[in-house]
């Protein structure tokens, strides 16, 4: 089963190795770099779980944790990782403590100890993000497509063919937006019209900047 992880780390290095751990092991990432992105995705993204950086610059991972408490005090299962022994500190606030560097396999087997019998907040992908309906004309994969709605994490789009659906992202051309995103299909149906396909695609975003230029490219579609 797919959860859906928010990832806070500033160190764009380690958080690299993290998100392909996590991501291979069938999960879905949203990765941020602030403590102000972490704190908005949570309210907006439904994460399942988050792990974060003790450290995030004039704030840290348990002030981040008390924020998320309190604006849902429900059991959201929290990971606070750091190279110092806060154990008992982090313990406190109902969250698990992994030493970093992080161990890979100490990190999955944590995950699946913390998430195990827990059902995804949003097994069906619907999310709480704006989506911004649009005609915009893109490429997939040297084929034509229609691009009729975007939002911070998705895309939904008609194509003349299918797309296969897979875990491998493809790459999506807006000209006229004058950028091209990496993104996963989650779905595909035919059209009405017998001719063509509908999609919905999963941005990949594997850095928190390559995140936030596209909320930003999103934002500003009226």
């Amino acid at each position: 089963m797919s959860y859906r992880i928010l990832f806070v780390e500033p160190d764009e290095a380690a958080g690299s190795e993290v998100v392909r751990v996590l991501t291979d092991t069938g999960h879905r990432v949203a990765w941020v770099d602030t403590f102000a992105d972490a704190l908005w995705l949570s309210t907006t993204d439904a994460p399942d779980m988050m792990i974060a950086a003790l450290r995030l610059g004039a704030y840290n991972g348990l002030h981040l944790l008390m924020q998320v408490r309190a604006h849902d005090p429900s059991s959201l299962a929290v990971i606070v990782c750091d190279d110092c022994d806060y154990t008992t500190d982090i313990s406190r606030f109902g969250a698990r403590h992994v030493a970093k560097p992080i161990d890979p396999l100490l990190l999955t087997s944590v995950v699946s100890e913390l998430i195990q019998g827990c059902r995804p907040h949003d097994p069906t992908g619907a999310r709480v993000w704006p989506r911004k309906p649009t005609q915009l004309q893109a490429t997939v994969q040297d084929a034509t497509a229609r691009v009729v709605e975007l939002s911070y994490g998705g895309v939904r789009l008609n194509l003349n063919r299918p797309l296969e659906r897979a875990r491998t992202p493809v790459e999506i051309k807006l000209p006229s937006l004058g950028v091209s995103v990496q993104a996963i299909a989650r779905w595909v149906r035919p059209a009405d019209d017998g001719g063509s396909w509908w999609c919905g695609a999963e941005v990949a975003l594997p850095t928190p900047t390559a995140a936030r230029t596209w909320r930003r490219v999103v934002a500003s579609l009226v």
